[in-house]
Formats: C-alpha cells, structure tokens, sequence
C-alpha cells in the first residue's frame, strides 16, 4: 500500500523527530560522564541456534511457534580487548556491573497479543556445582510487560515509542532519566527496570570471575499482521540499544529488590461454577469415544519452581532440589504446567497410529488469560556436563532435556473445540480439546488437530539441506506436553496457579503400541 504523500511525509517528520532526540539523548549522557556503547538485537530460533548450532542441548522449552529476540549488548569498556566465548558474544551473554545501565530507545513491538522485555541470569559461577558455572535461566525479575510499560501517546501499547532503563542503581537510573527528559522524551514513557543486585552477582570479567552472566530477551506473540511481525523480527535496528558506562565510578545506591508481582485473581471455579463439571463431561465424552481402544490418563503439574524462588534459594544447602536449578526461562507472565502421572513428570510415545487428545479449560475464554496454548517438546536428555572437560567451551544444557518445542496451537486457534465432544453443552465455549497424532486426519472437516513431526533423516546429524534432526521428534522419543497461559488482563501478570484449572490428557494406543512412560 503507497501512502498518501501527506502521510508519508507525516512518517517522515516523526522518524527525524525521534533520530533527532536520540542524539540529543546520546549526547546529553556523553556529556554527562557516560560511555555509550551501541548494540542491536536480533531474532533467534531457540532450536535452530541452540540445538543446531552446537552451542546448547536445549531449546529450553521454547514457545512453539512464536518468536523471540535478544538484545545484542557490547561488552564493557575495559572488556573489549579480552577473548570472548563465541557462544556467548553471538547470543548477547554479557555481565554488568552495578553501576551500569542498558537502555533502550524506541518503538516497542507491533501490534500483537503480547510482549514482554526480560533479562535473564544465564549461567552462575559463583557457588557452582558444575565446573563451568551451573545453567540456571532464571528471570532476573518480573518482565516489563505491554500491560505495564509506560510509553509516548495514547491507545494500546504496541508499535510505541518508549524508553526502558535496565539498571541496579537508583544514581544511575536518575541521571540516565534526566538526559532523557532533557532530550525530550516525557518522564511518562520512562521505564525503569530493577536489576535485584541483592539476588544478583554483578561485576565484569576483569574484576569478578564470579559474576553473573546474562541475556536480555524480547518475547512476542500472535503478531495481528504477519508481515509487520517479520519486519520487526528481521530489524536488527528496529529500536536502539546502548550499553551506558559511568567513566568515574559513583557512589552505589542500589534498589531494593522488588516485591515479586501479585497473581491471584478470581479462580475459573468461582467465576463459571459449572467449569469442572464440564470438563469432567467432556472427559468422559473423550473417553467414550476410544472407549474401544487403550488409553492412559495424564494431569499435569508445576514444571518449575519460579525465578523467584530459585534466585533467592542462593544461601540455601546445595544439596536442596532448587538451588541453582535450571529453569528453562520461566518468568512470571504465564503459569508454566507440564505433562504428569500421579504429580510425577511423564511422558508418552506416539507411534503413527496412536493418538493423544488434548483438552482442558481455554483460559482465554474464561478471562483468565489473553491468550492459552500448548506445545509438544521432545523429553530426553542429550549429554552429561561431566563429559566437557574444556573449559572454554560450555553447552549450554549439558544434562538438562532437550525440550525442544517443534509444534503446538493455541486458544486462537483451539477455540470451539469442544464441542465436537460435547455439542450443546453451556461449558464447551470454555474448554477445548485437541488431537495430537503424526499424520493429519483423513477427515478434511477435521479442524482441531497437531501434527508432531519426525526428524527429517532417521539418524542424526541431517545433510543439508535438510532441515536438523532438532526439529522433529522420533517415532521411537518420549513427548511431553507444556502448557501456557499469558497475562491476565485483569493483572497484567500470569495468571495465579491456584486460580487455574490445570490441562490435562488422555493417550489414546493404537492397538499395537508402546505404553506411555510414567
């Protein structure tokens, strides 16, 4: 579509105003004893470039289907000149110290379902199990989310310009929102992000061999326009991003860490008393239909325990089940369940003829959520830690599952499923229930259905340019299933647990085939 020339030069004048006070800004902080340094950010696939890559043995239970970027973060000043993992300078790991900011200036995602800015604790040495440093994936807080950013203009938060300063210092934060006042930006669109250092080891390589290392993530999801989406997505200076260097150290004045964000709400059993009711119909209604065939029973379970409460088991005994646990980047925007039997993890294989019906309560439709889903990830572990002996080189992952998340559909997609269990029941507009088998239905009316797909090659590593054996999961590998369920709108933060009801399964056997693994 050509824009009216009135329009186009309307976006014209907007964009000089904005490249206008970025340099007033980035001048204004130069000017007031800061080096600026400019970094970009990037898409990545969490398979594709962990997995593949050989840089990782997880994709750390990714999203499926919905994308990610990582903000590119040069290193400090007196850093520049030191040798840098080439894992760590490709995925933006870096450290920081406490006096330092990581801003961000510019236009927040397009329009779309949700998204949220999180750094994340990537790897800890300090108190390590791991020789390396133990993998952890721990949200460094709660995400800036679009439900609580502050941005420039009115209306729905996306596409708006905005500022966010990623700090642990209050000193700093304030002379950082100063110059941006002063270059023109409205306190009102000023985000501060509190880097907890009471929970964190802050500090750079050449004076702390025991800091923190980190990675600052940008999560989206459902974008409204496809091609907006990938614009953004490929736009490495879609936004500018600084990292912001006091050039004489000030005196600290850290934030206190924050209180985590409330969750509890208004459970789905009080706002539609006849919800389990329904759902156990519908349970019943799947369980009639296969009523020929074997099947097994899944609920599921908390996957993780929060970043919270990891970050602050630090002074815990080593030996208890959450200190310096890996996480897989759990961060406090959705609940995150996983597949069990009897509240003990489990998994399942599907073979070409078996079959697992998905179903449970579309959160979404209850108000619960803005958006629900479910993803299918592989459920084995790949490598042991104990096998790398090289210390510069650390995979990411070693000894945790591979969690690599090739397929999944959310409330979107799996609306108005449930009623081809249960059609005319008052609750089925609030459940859903989804297939998941290897091959698409014969039925072409069929609508409500995933497809878990193979490796493209039977043996790994596959020859280009087949796509990696990450991407499918084998006949013969145990499946999980994760689900989620992000902002509740009410809140702006993950729905409560306890105001959930959880997700459940049921695996259908093909006659022939292998019971599922408990």
């Amino acid at each position: 579509m050509v824009l009216p020339l009135e329009a186009a030069d309307k976006a014209h004048n907007e964009r000089a105003r904005w490249r206008g006070r970025e340099a007033a800004f980035r001048s204004g902080l130069e000017a007031d004893g800061f080096v600026v340094q400019e970094g970009y950010a990037y898409p990545v696939d969490p398979i594709a470039d962990l997995l593949d890559a050989g840089l990782g043995d997880t994709a750390n239970a990714n999203n499926a289907g919905q994308p990610y970027k990582v903000l590119m973060i040069p290193p400090h000043p007196i850093d520049r000149d030191l040798p840098i993992h080439p894992g760590e300078l490709a995925f933006s790991i870096f450290r920081i110290r406490p006096d330092e900011a990581i801003v961000y200036v510019g236009p927040t995602p397009p329009l779309a379902d949700y998204f949220s800015f999180t750094p994340y604790l990537w790897v800890r040495r300090q108190g390590r199990i791991v020789p390396k440093g133990d993998f952890i994936f721990a949200a460094v807080n709660d995400p800036l989310n679009n439900a609580l950013i502050k941005t420039e203009g009115r209306g729905n938060p996306f596409h708006k310009q905005t500022v966010i300063v990623f700090t642990a210092d209050q000193g700093i934060f304030a002379r950082v929102a100063d110059q941006a006042r002063a270059a023109g930006y409205p306190r009102s669109m000023v985000n501060a992000y509190i880097l907890p250092s009471e929970l964190l080891h802050l500090g750079v390589l050449t004076e702390d061999l025991e800091a923190d290392t980190f990675v600052l993530v940008v999560r989206s999801a459902n974008f409204v326009s496809r091609a907006a989406g990938d614009k953004y997505l490929a736009d490495g200076s879609y936004a500018t991003i600084w990292r912001v260097t006091p050039e004489s150290e000030p005196a600290l004045d850290p934030y206190p860490t924050p209180p985590e964000r409330e969750h509890e709400w208004i459970s789905e059993r009080t706002l539609f008393p006849g919800l389990e009711e329904g759902l156990q119909r519908l349970e019943e209604a799947i369980r009639e239909r296969f009523a020929d065939r074997a099947t097994q029973h899944f609920e599921s379970m908390q996957w993780w325990p929060t970043s919270r409460q990891v970050l602050e088991a630090e002074d815990d005994d080593p030996r208890s089940d959450i200190y310096h646990q890996f996480i897989a980047g759990e961060a406090s925007d959705t609940p995150y369940l996983r597949s069990a039997i009897d509240e003990e993890p489990a998994n399942f294989i599907l073979d070409d003829d078996d079959l697992v019906v998905v179903y449970g309560v579309n959160h979404e439709a209850t108000g619960l959520a803005t958006y629900s889903s479910l993803s299918l990830y592989g459920d084995w572990i790949t490598s042991s830690c104990e096998t790398l002996e090289d210390q510069r080189e650390y995979v990411f992952g070693c000894g945790d599952h591979i969690w690599n998340g090739v397929a999944g559909m959310n409330s979107h997609d799996f609306s108005g499923s449930a009623e081809e269990y249960i059609p005319g029941d008052p609750m089925a507009p609030y459940l859903y229930a989804v297939k998941v088998v290897r091959r698409p239905p014969s039925d072409t009316h069929e609508k409500f259905w995933v497809v878990v797909p193979e490796p493209p090659c039977a043996v790994p590593p596959c020859e280009a340019p087949l796509p990696s054996y990450n991407h499918g999961i084998a006949l013969d590998k145990p499946i999980t299933i994760g689900y989620r369920a992000y902002l509740n709108p009410a809140t702006g933060a993950g729905p409560a647990y306890d105001d959930m009801i959880w997700d459940r399964a049921i695996w259908v056997e093909d006659g022939n085939g292998e019971s599922p693994d408990g």
